[in-house]
């Protein structure tokens, strides 16, 4: 890398990339933040792979949007925010597939959040108790049926393992979805959002 480009401000940087397509000024932004925003992903999210994956795709979204971004104070105050929402999202959609628990987000990442998405979180957690012990409480082979469904099985596959029609694979889950609508009442949109994101 050029002296030139290691010897400029963040700022002057962006501004090289951003309205000059000056590819070198932008490898230079990512030489000097990549490690850093690469170590907070990784001790947030605790996967090497995932927080690899969110430097890179915030920096290929700078790239590709540079055009629309306008960073006015300190390049790395905007990027270390752009990345923390990354995370959030990340952990967000990781709530919601059931692969991890609120209790598996460290404190400091959850204290850091505004108070909407703390209850967010609470929220989501009331309701997937309450899913749990409602699908509980269905008939077993509906209830089979119907976490085949939201497992991602396809129903023709679902009806040849449980020796059933397709109709009445159809039946189980459209009963199971009326049951658990009946059920939840006032949290039955934040219902419909978990189920979608357990699909």
């Amino acid at each position: 890398m050029s002296k030139a480009y290691r010897d400029r401000d963040d700022l002057d940087l962006w501004l090289l990339a951003k309205v000059s397509d000056d590819s070198l000024a932008f490898a230079e932004l990512h030489r000097r933040f990549s490690g850093r925003l690469y170590a907070l992903a990784l001790r947030k999210t605790g996967s090497s792979e995932v927080a690899e994956d969110l430097v890179q795709d915030l920096f290929v979204h700078l790239w590709l949007q540079r055009a629309g971004i306008t960073i006015e104070k300190a390049f790395n105050l905007y990027v270390f925010s752009a990345l923390k929402n990354r995370i959030i999202s990340h952990l967000r959609k990781q709530l919601v597939q059931h692969t991890i628990s609120l209790n598996d987000i460290d404190l400091e990442t959850l204290s850091s959040q505004s108070a909407n998405l703390v209850q967010e979180w609470l929220s989501l957690k009331e309701v997937q108790e309450i899913y749990s012990r409602e699908l509980a409480a269905l008939p077993e082979k509906s209830k089979q049926v119907f976490e085949m469904s939201r497992s991602g099985v396809p129903n023709r596959e679902i009806a040849q393992l449980l020796d059933l029609s397709e109709k009445t694979v159809e039946f189980h889950i459209s009963k199971c979805l009326r049951v658990l609508r009946t059920k939840f009442g006032y949290v039955v949109n934040v219902l419909v959002w978990v189920l979608a994101g357990m699909m």
